[in-house]
């Protein structure tokens, strides 16, 4: 009786037993309904993977630390928000395709350190949120010990800008979409909680737009200045995804009725920053001469003499090109000694009759502050002292007055480049007259070409020596103007400047014009103009 009693009452439990096995399994067919249906082909895309206390370029300047060259503002700096070395302000970009068919209304990312169980947000700060908000380190504190907890700022909206958001499903961009950041955590996890907004939540009460299985999610997180994305200070974290079909908050329960797909995670890892440093080394090239390679028209086929061939640069016999490179030195010629005056009279100059010769000069500098050009010498002059009077004033040429100036030639139609004729005999120089300040990049087909770069600005005093006038007997245009000083020997005086960028390579005309009175002293008068270029770093 006992025995079988007692197999009775063990019986009994056995029963119990089972009916408790059972109880437990056909509740369970809902809680894997998402897990039935997860979402696929899923990837997480940070704009920074860099710790949430980093915000520093490669120089150390932020945003909130700026470069002292740029006046320590924002654009000093080479890590503005949602950029790769920016942690602290960070951007991301979610991609998943769906598995079941329905109409998407809710969305939810929950930031968690590990891709199962309870959750506890991402980050490293000191202190325990769960005893009171306070008694978790700020990030703010926590920066500078290089710490950080992943927080989601409130105040993202709609759009594709930064500070915004974006859900494009099936390659179409949405709207009627609203965010909301919150902290979510299990606040019996064994372990400190942050207390920082790990959860967000996109909700659309309008009509979204219906998604089949392998329709393609993507939902963009643009940071800016102020709306933002900090990630944790370090390791790895998981961000756990579920689809519902309700905007009604309180129907995002994973796995329960509205949850159409989810129940998976991604995963993504903070890295330090990989740090290079090199050097560009200053570089300038400056040139004076009366002769720019590119007005030069020249035909050397068939041509064979090699004086010719240095001074003109036509390279071989037959076919041969009169070539060099974009930004080639301009050319002294005869020791760069200009004549000044009627060339059937010895080059003298005359009372009533204006006289002008011309030079070139070229200059490029990697400076990002660009560079400054001057000009440095006396006014003509014999040996005795006598002097022809320089011009300090811009003025225009007067022929029967002491003038010595020199100004810039304005740009040509059609000028700047190498013209690549070479049927005629050879013709030495044909002068086109060159572009001033422009950049000479490129080389197509016998030209260059010029650069879309800015002309480099003059001062207005030195930029009218081309004139657009005529005069009975002057070889200078009446209205053509010119300025020089004499002082530039001691105190050398600007004439041009670009202080915007680099200097790819710019090329200036100088015209000097000569008059003289009836009383000028005879004598042979000569001047040394010196060309100086500053390039600012």
């Amino acid at each position: 009786m006992y025995t079988l009693k007692s197999i009775a009452q063990r019986s009994t439990l056995f029963g119990a037993v089972g009916a408790l096995v059972v109880s437990i399994i056909l509740p369970a067919a809902p809680a894997f309904a998402a897990e039935l249906n997860p979402l696929t082909e899923r990837s997480l895309l940070l704009s920074s993977s860099a710790p949430g206390f980093v915000d520093t370029d490669g120089s150390g300047y932020s945003t909130t630390v700026g470069n002292p060259a740029a006046g320590g503002t924002t654009p000093g700096t080479y890590a503005p928000a949602g950029s790769g070395p920016n942690g602290k302000k960070s951007g991301e970009t979610f991609t998943f395709k769906v598995s079941s068919d329905g109409t998407i209304k809710g969305l939810t990312f929950q930031y968690c350190t590990t891709a199962a169980g309870k959750c506890r947000g991402p980050g490293n700060n000191t202190g325990d949120a769960a005893a009171g908000p306070s008694t978790r380190e700020s990030n703010a504190d926590a920066w500078p010990n290089q710490r950080s907890d992943l927080n989601v700022t409130p105040g993202f909206v709609e759009g594709a800008s930064a500070g915004q958001f974006q859900v494009t499903i099936g390659g179409v961009a949405q709207t009627g979409w609203e965010f909301a950041a919150s902290n979510k955590e299990d606040q019996d996890h064994t372990e400190a909680k942050s207390g920082k907004n790990n959860y967000i939540t996109l909700t659309n009460d309008t009509a979204a737009t219906p998604t089949t299985g392998g329709t393609q999610v993507e939902v963009t997180f643009k940071a800016s200045e102020s709306v933002y994305i900090t990630n944790p200070g370090a390791d790895a974290f998981f961000v756990k995804l579920n689809t519902y079909n309700s905007e009604d908050t309180l129907d995002h329960i994973p796995g329960g009725s509205a949850n159409i797909d989810g129940g998976v995670t991604v995963a993504n890892v903070m890295t330090d920053s990989i740090h290079i440093t090199t050097k560009v080394l200053e570089t300038m090239a400056f040139s004076v001469g009366t002769r720019n390679r590119d007005t030069v028209t020249l035909n050397c086929a068939g041509y064979t003499g090699t004086p010719q061939q240095i001074a003109d640069g036509c390279l071989g016999v037959s076919g041969g090109s009169y070539t060099h490179g974009p930004c080639d030195a301009v050319q002294n010629i005869n020791n760069n000694r200009l004549n000044l005056g009627d060339p059937n009279a010895e080059y003298s100059l005359e009372t009533g009759k204006a006289w002008s010769v011309y030079s070139y000069w070229r200059l490029s500098s990697n400076s990002s502050g660009g560079a400054t050009v001057y000009y440095s010498g006396n006014t003509l002059a014999n040996t005795v002292g006598d002097e022809i009077a320089d011009m300090p004033t811009k003025a225009t040429s007067n022929p029967g007055s002491e003038q010595f100036g020199l100004g810039f030639v304005a740009p040509e139609a059609g000028s700047a480049e190498f013209v690549a004729d070479r049927t005629a005999a050879p013709t030495g120089l044909q002068d086109i007259d060159s572009f001033p300040f422009r950049t000479l990049t490129t080389q197509t087909s016998g030209k260059f070409d010029t650069s879309t770069l800015p002309a480099q600005t003059h001062t207005v005093d030195y930029g009218d020596a081309t004139g657009t006038g005529t005069s009975d007997t002057a070889t200078v245009p009446a209205d053509a103007a010119f300025k020089f000083s004499k002082t530039s020997s001691t105190v050398p005086e600007p004439i041009a400047q670009q202080n915007d960028q680099v200097i790819s390579c710019a090329t200036a005309k100088m015209r000097y014009v000569g008059n003289i009175a009836a009383d000028t002293p005879a004598g042979v008068y000569t001047t040394k103009i010196n060309y100086l270029a500053a390039p600012q770093y």
